[in-house]
């Protein structure tokens, strides 16, 4: 019985754990490997230019609202990154060594932010090292779990694909279970 209860509280931790899907963004890609991370290098606009469903699909962003809400340094940092949207934002990516990657956002060729991250190559995308996990409560007897990390890649077009997974799972006395996962997938067009 004891070793049931440690199973199933097992299972239930890693079961809360926020994961991409794939199929998002497979078609788009353009794998890395160590040697091409590299190739990240460039400058590429703040806000998104097309937006991935979960087929992979891509569709053209119109809404000013959209692109100013998911700017590429809202999943770079932990934390929320809002900017107005207007033109003249740019965003230079610069690889430090093959596990650290620089973010220079730049308005009118002023520095306005400088975000360094570590992470590491897997599967063709560089996972950041900008992990987010919060419990809320005691995690299944009165609360959850509220986690987010994201991943970075080459797009076929030589555009930057962000893939970022979120996921808020929670119970009451393991019975009434509530939350939500979702996956994003993100082009930003590159400059140079």
């Amino acid at each position: 019985m004891k070793s049931t209860v440690l199973t199933f509280l097992i299972i239930l931790l890693f079961s809360s754990c926020a994961s991409f899907s794939d199929k998002m963004i497979k078609e788009n890609k353009s794998a890395l490997s160590e040697n091409d991370l590299s190739k990240l290098e460039g400058k590429y606009e703040l806000f998104p230019d097309l937006k991935y469903d979960e087929k992979g699909n891509a569709t053209t962003i119109d809404s000013q609202e959209s692109r100013a809400r998911y700017n590429l340094n809202y999943f770079i940092k932990s934390e929320k990154s809002k900017f107005d949207y207007s033109q003249g934002y740019v965003v230079e990516v610069k690889l430090l060594d093959k596990n650290r990657f620089q973010f220079i956002t730049q308005k009118d060729n002023q520095i306005i932010e400088n975000i360094e991250v570590g992470g590491k190559l897997k599967n063709g995308l560089f996972y950041l090292d900008n992990k987010y996990l919060k419990r809320n409560g005691v995690p299944y007897l009165a609360g959850g779990y509220d986690n987010h990390k994201t991943r970075i890649g080459l797009s076929k077009d030589n555009g930057l694909l962000v893939n970022y997974a979120y996921d808020n799972s929670g119970a009451v006395l393991f019975m009434f279970w509530a939350g939500s996962s979702y996956n994003l997938g993100y082009h930003y067009k590159r400059i140079e």
